[in-house]
């Protein structure tokens, strides 16, 4: 049975690349695509896989080894089944807040190891993106995000609820004045610094991963 590494391999044989012009292309080095290949690393980083797919021209679930894209309630090995809810995640303005009589339209498998830093399995939830914010951070209109509902576990991209809003954005905090930044991945939207207590921001959970709309 081939592994992750195997198929990257394969993968990039295939495009005719060197685990140089592989590595200069995820910017990283030849060194570590070398130990992602042997597995040497075995626990790559899931949006690094996607830099890998993207740059080979090939499905991230190829790298994952799944047969097809996978969104259904079996029990595979390896995976984890997460609810897809009917409302949509702003990554610019404009959506209503989420509910939490949302409608699960259906569930997606995820490897346990997008999960790894999630001690309850069970409140994960997935969404579909909408909007053009986080684009630098390669989450585009259409992608579904995976977060942990209630989880606020140090820097980066969460689910807020903001001024009417419920987005995806990188948070930083500033624990001595209480203040919270809200950084869009696009240089057109504004960087916003707001009072955590006062200001109405709502963390609702942290993103553990995101793919891309085409694998489904």
């Amino acid at each position: 049975m081939s592994t992750q590494g195997d198929r990257i391999r394969e993968l990039r044989e295939r495009k005719r690349m060197t685990q140089e012009e592989l590595g200069k292309a995820i910017g990283t080095t030849k060194q570590t695509i070398f130990k992602y290949e042997t597995g040497k690393i075995e626990n790559i980083p899931y949006n690094r896989l996607l830099d890998i797919a993207s740059a080979l021209e090939a499905e991230p679930w190829e790298i994952l080894g799944w047969k097809q894209p996978l969104n259904d309630e079996e029990d595979i090995p390896g995976f984890i089944s997460v609810p897809f809810i009917s409302q949509k995640i702003s990554a610019g303005y404009g959506e209503d807040f989420l509910s939490d009589d949302s409608i699960t339209l259906k569930r997606i498998q995820i490897p346990e190891s997008m999960a790894r830093g999630v001690s309850d399995k069970s409140t994960l939830v997935s969404a579909e993106v909408k909007g053009d914010s986080m684009i630098d951070a390669n989450i585009y209109p259409g992608d579904y995000v995976f977060f942990s509902k209630g989880m606020i576990k140090g820097e980066g991209i969460y689910v807020i609820a903001f001024a009417g809003d419920i987005m995806v954005k990188r948070l930083s905090f500033d624990g001595g004045q209480n203040r919270l930044t809200i950084i869009s991945e696009n240089r057109n939207y504004p960087v916003r610094t707001v009072d955590a207590d006062t200001d109405g921001v709502r963390i609702l959970g942290k993103v553990i991963g995101w793919i891309h709309n085409e694998m489904f």
